[in-house]
């Protein structure tokens, strides 16, 4: 029928041949359609759970054509009502030319919802669709946007673009290129594709791109076409990801390239001037255990970038206990979690004067977490021979004292320490004992 009123005339002539639920639900659509056919927000119908609506909803938005309508036909296409699902093919019709390329594009969801649907089979009408959007008319538009694309919607239309390209290293390049990963991805593997010749400039300019994981899969897919991979190694072992480095270490072995030797060169030359530079050299120092010079290493320490100083920090000797102590003051706690794992693993023996004057000095300044980890770094019997000493220096803020050395005793059952000798744990007791027995703490040693 040509117009809603005509099929809805139509119906009314059957009513008489349908069953009473039929009656029913025509009813509730004429009633539904009485408010709507004044709208014409068919949009909004073209889902109902009532069969005459959604087809009357189909039937007016394909004599109205537009991205909006065309998104919703393309859904009905899967419709469980077989009259809706022939009334939105014939509607599709009229959309399979170049005309509407941007209303395709507008309905990529739903085009590509369509293809994981198999009420019935779909293939004739996205091979169709397909076909239309890789014609040389279609071909511009289609690549514009998809410059401009993420996720699903970028490598569906990589993909499309990529059967039929009109130039595929132009394509490759901007997909190297994408703001999407997955598609920067897929155009690694798709450049392999391409002859040597036009494969390798693109691959050597991909490495130059951000993205660790990609810079890997271009490295690990370069090394094979390269007659000689020495210059691209040279800069893979200075790489800010810790990924290329090593891929580029494996290589190297494998190709006469001395790692040190670039290292050593690099240290030679002047001070980086960015973040990924930094990390790099810094990066390969600590892969190869090499020390860093002091013009290195000292500016590093200061870099205002975290990582730089995280990066440099873990360099850090055990025996370079000022700067350790130092970088204990950084304001990130990234650096200050690593200064506190060296520290761990340096005997106390070595630590015990600088640790308990930094304690001495910044007990109260310290945030409560920071002030944990430094104090964890005490044997645990050293721990409350501190507070003990804190408590007799003066009667100011003994409550505060003997509230840490009551918290010391409830946390003492999980306390292992190898280090205190038994005559300083004996005399440490004694004085809980006197404490408690004063009724200054709570609880005493276990």
């Amino acid at each position: 029928m040509n117009t809603t009123q005509d099929w809805l005339a139509r119906l009314a002539r059957k009513q008489g041949q349908l069953s009473n639920y039929e009656n029913y639900r025509r009813n509730e659509a004429l009633e539904i359609l009485a408010h709507f056919n004044n709208t014409g927000a068919w949009a909004d119908v073209s889902n109902h759970s009532n069969g005459f609506v959604r087809e009357v909803a189909v039937r007016e938005l394909c004599r109205q054509p537009s991205p909006e309508a065309l998104a919703v036909v393309i859904e009905r296409l899967n419709d469980w009502v077989p009259q809706v699902r022939d009334l939105a093919a014939e509607g599709l019709k009229h959309y399979l030319s170049p005309a509407h390329a941007q209303a395709w594009l507008s309905a990529l969801e739903p085009l590509m919802a369509l293809a994981a649907q198999r009420r019935v089979d779909h293939a004739q009408t996205l091979s169709a669709v397909r076909a239309m959007l890789q014609s040389v008319d279609c071909w511009d538009e289609v690549y514009a946007d998809f410059l401009n694309r993420q996720g699903k919607a970028a490598r569906y239309l990589f993909t499309l673009l990529l059967e039929a390209p009109e130039s595929p290293e132009t394509l490759i390049r901007s997909a190297l290129a994408h703001r999407e990963l997955t598609v920067r991805l897929m155009a690694v593997s798709a450049s392999l594709n391409l002859p040597a010749t036009q494969s390798l400039p693109l691959l050597l300019e991909a490495m130059s791109h951000p993205g660790a994981k990609i810079r890997v899969r271009v490295l690990y897919a370069l090394l094979p076409l390269l007659v000689d991979p020495k210059p691209v190694l040279r800069e893979a072992l200075i790489d800010a990801s810790p990924a290329v480095r090593n891929l580029a270490l494996w290589a190297a072995a494998r190709n006469d390239v001395d790692a040190h030797a670039v290292l050593t060169e690099r240290l030679r030359q002047p001070l980086p001037t960015s973040k990924q530079h930094w990390l790099g050299v810094l990066g390969l120092a600590t892969e190869l255990a090499v020390e860093l010079p002091e013009r290195w290493h000292t500016p590093a320490l200061r870099s205002s970038y975290v990582t730089v100083r995280q990066a440099a920090t873990r360099l850090l000797r055990d025996d370079q206990l000022p700067e350790l102590f130092e970088a204990l003051d950084d304001p990130s706690e990234k650096v200050f979690a690593v200064v506190i794992a060296k520290l761990d693993k340096i005997p106390w023996s070595v630590l015990n004067i600088r640790l308990t004057a930094k304690l001495d000095q910044d007990w109260h300044e310290l945030t409560s977490e920071r002030r944990s980890a430094i104090f964890r770094l005490i044997p645990t019997w050293q721990q409350l021979g501190y507070l003990l000493k804190r408590l007799d220096t003066g009667h100011a803020g003994q409550t505060y004292w003997l509230g840490q050395i009551d918290a010391w005793c409830d946390g003492q059952y999980h306390a292992f320490d190898p280090i205190t000798p038994k005559t300083d744990r004996a005399a440490w007791q004694d004085k809980l004992r006197e404490l408690r027995a004063n009724g200054q703490i709570r609880s005493g040693a276990r």
